[in-house]
């Protein structure tokens, strides 16, 4: 398919042509709004700035560290337009992941809010970066350029560079559950066509209006950016994920929609005193990011009256489209709870391996999802190596994921291929115990590491946030009585550590692996310990266990 051949950007000026006086973005934090005529003369006279005054050329990539608002949204487009190449940075990075980020990309141009200046000065000093633009806030000073105040000050006429599909549109970084940063490719042809995808499979239309809670400098962020444009509808930035200003924010606007949301996301939002009063009726999700427990689906589709789909996808693919039940023909309401559907056959084709022995699996069974099509990246930007170990001769890309396929051909997509260890010589996929523990009423947040075992090979070691403090030792009881209760014996986690934060990846897509398994550098449990704790044994002591 080599039809979609255009700038992405063309998609604003279609919803100006016939939609100019509507509202197309509202931003959560301070309810501005701005329609679609007012969004593409922003993003004209910021593209005439970026073009003839900075001096950015076509295929550059500029780099943006800002909120989520219509000002980082009229930026994204005003670089489409003249050609250049969008990259949002992750604003809750550390520096050396930023700098190696502006490296990769070579970007010599960067955006930024007010509080992020210092991040800004030291890119100065240590990377390539050349020019410093300040987005305007009110009461910031700083001795660099305001981008709004330059913008204010030139012509809106602005003729957009015209692209091919091939070309670069965005590039997105992610660290994905490693904690080695890729950027990952966004062409505009791939892009538009997830978008259009979506669009379409969902019946998403030009009265909806979204709640954005995934940041633009995440690729669910920059498919939001896109695609309620391509239809036309209402987006409201959120300004990133707090419990508080989700519930003002859907008690304000009455979304139709909450096209990416988090099941940690959803946990918090249910923990609100504000929950059980909160309308979302009729509202339309898409859960992602991580495993979704079927209660959990089972909770928003009959308590809370919402339709509600689970979606998989990765950001090396645009970031939607693999695996997702459509609400256009309403399969949301036909798929059985906590199942992702089947492959989205217009845009990609899906299969499963056996992660062990690589065969492709038939039928009924699990493996490890491979995809190919429309909608996957051609690669990770200035890094050759590692694209051709994630993209196979045929096309196939391999996600590391893993997927259950029933018998009718529905899809259950949790875990990875790195959560699936073998213990004793049984396979277990460590994503059934984090499920069992996030059950557990004093357990706030949960996630699960395959730990060394000197006889059984692998066993789980489970990192636990929770709702109260309690020691190490009277969780390690707990949470094994429980286990115990709920789990086969031999799955039960051997080892305990309680943390403030389980190390996610953006937007908490899911638990950061790399992170995780540094903490448990050096550790082989032995066979007499039975279950211990991480402090216990960084202490050089031994737990009898049972």
């Amino acid at each position: 398919m080599r039809w979609l051949l255009v700038n992405l950007a063309w998609w604003l000026e279609r919803a100006t042509w016939e939609r100019g006086d509507e509202v197309a973005v509202i931003d959560g934090v301070d309810g501005t709004r701005k329609t679609y005529t007012e969004m593409t003369s922003l993003s004209n006279r910021i593209g005439n700035v970026l073009r003839e005054e900075v001096g950015v050329d076509e295929d550059e990539v500029v780099v943006t560290i800002l909120p989520d608002d219509h000002r980082h949204m009229a930026i994204m487009y005003g670089l489409l337009k003249i050609g250049a190449v969008f990259s949002g940075l992750n604003r809750k990075s550390v520096l050396e992941k930023l700098k190696k980020d502006v490296a990769t990309c070579n970007a010599s141009t960067i955006v930024v809010g007010g509080e992020y200046l210092d991040a800004a000065r030291a890119l100065l000093q240590d990377t390539g970066i050349e020019n410093v633009l300040v987005c305007g806030e009110v009461g910031i000073e700083s001795e660099f350029p305001d981008l709004m105040e330059m913008a204010s000050g030139v012509s809106e006429e602005l003729r957009i560079a015209p692209r091919t599909g091939e070309e670069i549109a965005a590039i997105n970084f992610t660290s994905g559950t490693s904690g080695a940063s890729k950027g990952v490719v966004f062409t505009h042809e791939k892009l538009g066509t997830s978008a259009l995808g979506s669009v379409f499979h969902d019946g998403l239309r030009s009265t909806d209006t979204n709640l954005g809670f995934i940041s633009l400098f995440h690729s669910a962020g920059i498919h939001d950016a896109v695609k309620w444009v391509v239809a036309g509808g209402k987006i409201v930035w959120s300004g990133g994920w707090d419990a508080d200003r989700a519930v003002r924010l859907v008690e304000e606007h009455r979304p139709t929609w909450i096209y990416f949301w988090i099941p940690t996301m959803v946990r918090d939002a249910m923990k609100h005193p504000g929950w059980e009063k909160l309308d979302l009726r009729g509202v339309k999700a898409y859960l992602s990011g991580e495993p979704v427990p079927a209660e959990l689906h089972r909770t928003l589709v009959e308590e809370k009256e919402m339709r509600v789909g689970i979606v998989y996808g990765l950001t090396e693919t645009m970031p939607v489209g693999i695996l997702k039940p459509s609400f256009r023909y309403g399969e949301d309401m036909l798929v059985p709870f906590g199942s992702t559907g089947g492959p989205s056959k217009d845009l990609c084709e899906v299969m499963l391996k056996d992660p062990f022995s690589g065969k492709v699996v038939e039928g009924a069974g699990e493996g490890e999802v491979y995809v190919r099509g429309e909608v996957v990246t051609p690669g990770y930007h200035n890094d050759p190596e590692r694209t051709a170990e994630d993209l196979d001769e045929e096309g196939f890309f391999r996600t590391k994921d893993l997927a259950r396929r029933d018998e009718e051909g529905w899809y259950w997509a949790g875990g990875r291929t790195d959560d699936l260890i073998s213990t004793g010589g049984e396979k277990l996929s460590i994503h059934e115990v984090d499920d069992v523990l996030l059950g557990q009423p004093k357990v706030k947040d949960a996630a699960c590491v395959g730990v060394e075992h000197e006889r059984l090979g692998h066993v789980p070691a489970a990192f636990v946030v929770l709702t109260e403090p309690l020691c190490e030792e009277e969780v390690k009881e707990l949470l094994d009585a429980y286990c115990l209760e709920h789990l086969e014996r031999w799955k039960r986690p051997r080892l305990y550590a309680v943390v403030e934060e389980v190390p996610r990846t953006a937007a908490k897509r899911s638990k950061s692996l790399g992170d995780l398994k540094k903490r448990l550098e050096g550790i082989v449990l032995k066979d007499g310990e039975g279950v211990t704790t991480l402090s216990r044994l960084r202490a050089g002591e031994d737990d009898p266990g049972s």
